[in-house]
């Protein structure tokens, strides 16, 4: 072999040693790069926001038991509806800047159906759905999967002055006569505080006095909203904004509660969250306030609340969906529901809570109202719900403040519905 190809031979040798050397010392840094078990990784947390300490209390929880897991609470408006449509925003669009969703209960279907939660039946398994409520987790549960985890669970309920009233209502019609009898008392000013804006409050109202009154909305796949009950139901409603401030048509929740825990109003439909705030230390009147389930209407047979609650689900585009369940574990556990209860005031999904001696010490009231709120009645389930809402809300909304009848508005409400039935094929 001459010299000249020897020394091509060892130059491509030297090449070869040299390329192996490489490749070996590039996989022991990719090697090295990879995440380590004592990373911080940090999840987003996006909720509404919580006039209570529980969603505070609740991730200092979670973070001492979980040190590598740093949750970071983005928080969103009061209004569901805005809330809602700021998801739509972000999810229409893929963004990955959200892991954890809360989710109000009426909203599974529409999101589970556009592919922006990822399905939790392997992770939220049978034996944990087992030591729920079923209506909750029935709500979580949309074409054959489970899309979320329940996080409370709500039904509304009648806020009323014990020391002004001491029994409370059974009828509507019962709870007006006491209102116009008894206004001015102790300083109050209104009969009622309720939630009267044009939002999906007003729709959980105006619904539970329709139900009450012996109404319904949707059976199957049709539309049974068009009845005297309904519109009876209604003309309730209309009728208390005569006994309320003049602004109830632009309440929300929060606006009803400090009115009513100002000490200026008899009575108050709200949710069950409401009685901590009502009864902490500086509230004016504290020790002053009974509890009591949503009247009947004179066609009704029995007081219905409506289904209210929250949902935990994980965004499909997070880029950490093992740590998001993590999360959603914990507040949706025994020690996080106990958490939620003691400090904002929120029903338990879990049965065991109902029997805790603690629970029912902050809030003993619950095991008198647990068949009740178990029997909450829902919303109507669909995809297309978002569109029925808002031809309630539009409605209902012109009915309260008297630019169309009760009358109209079930009518509008009723055409609209079928119409929304019809195009999605149902």
């Amino acid at each position: 072999m001459s010299s000249k190809k020897l020394l091509v031979l060892f130059i491509t040798l030297l090449l070869t040693v040299s390329l192996i050397t490489s490749c070996s010392s590039n996989n022991t840094s990719s090697t090295s790069q990879t995440p380590s078990k004592n990373e911080v990784v940090t999840i987003t947390y996006s909720t509404g926001k919580d006039s209570t300490p529980a969603t505070k209390k609740l991730v200092e929880a979670f973070e001492k038991k979980y040190p590598n897991i740093k949750v970071k609470v983005q928080e969103l408006p009061n209004s569901t509806d805005e809330q809602h449509n700021t998801y739509v925003t972000a999810l229409s669009a893929g963004d990955s800047s959200i892991d954890v969703l809360a989710m109000d209960v009426i909203w599974t279907p529409e999101f589970a159906a556009a592919n922006w939660l990822l399905p939790l039946d392997d992770k939220f398994t049978k034996e944990m759905r087992s030591k729920m409520l079923p209506g909750p987790v029935e709500a979580v549960t949309y074409n054959g999967h489970v899309w979320a985890v329940p996080r409370f669970t709500d039904a509304g309920v009648l806020y009323y002055r014990k020391d002004i009233i001491s029994t409370p209502p059974q009828t509507w019609d019962e709870l007006i006569q006491m209102a116009k009898e008894n206004v001015g008392k102790e300083g109050t000013k209104y009969g009622i505080v309720f939630q009267g804006n044009q939002y999906e409050g007003l729709v959980c109202d105006a619904l539970e006095l329709i139900y009450s009154n012996g109404g319904s909305v949707i059976e199957g796949n049709k539309v049974t909203i068009d009845t005297p009950q309904a519109i009876a139901g209604l003309q309730y409603l209309i009728d208390l904004v005569k006994i309320a401030p003049p602004g109830v048509t632009t309440y929300q929740e929060e606006d009803a509660r400090n009115v009513f825990q100002q000490g200026e109003a008899i009575f108050m439909r709200n949710w069950p969250y409401a009685w901590s705030l009502l009864n902490s230390d500086d509230s004016p009147v504290k020790g002053k306030v009974g509890i009591a389930p949503i009247p009947r209407g004179k066609d009704g047979k029995e007081g219905s609340p409506v289904l209210g609650g929250w949902n935990l689900g994980i965004n499909k585009y997070s880029k950490h969906p093992e740590e998001a369940w993590k999360f959603i574990e914990f507040v949706t556990s025994e020690e996080g529901q106990k958490i939620t209860a003691l400090e904002g005031g929120n029903l338990p999904t879990l049965k065991s809570l109902y029997q805790d001696k603690e629970v029912l010490a902050k809030n003993p009231y619950w095991a008198d109202f647990y068949d009740v709120f178990i029997t909450a009645k829902p919303r109507p389930v669909s995809p297309f719900y978002p569109q029925m809402s808002d031809s309630m809300q539009i409605n209902f909304h012109k009915a309260l403040t008297g630019e169309i009848t009760a009358e109209q508005a079930i009518k509008n409400v009723a055409k609209d519905l079928s119409e929304i039935l019809a195009k999605s094929g149902k």
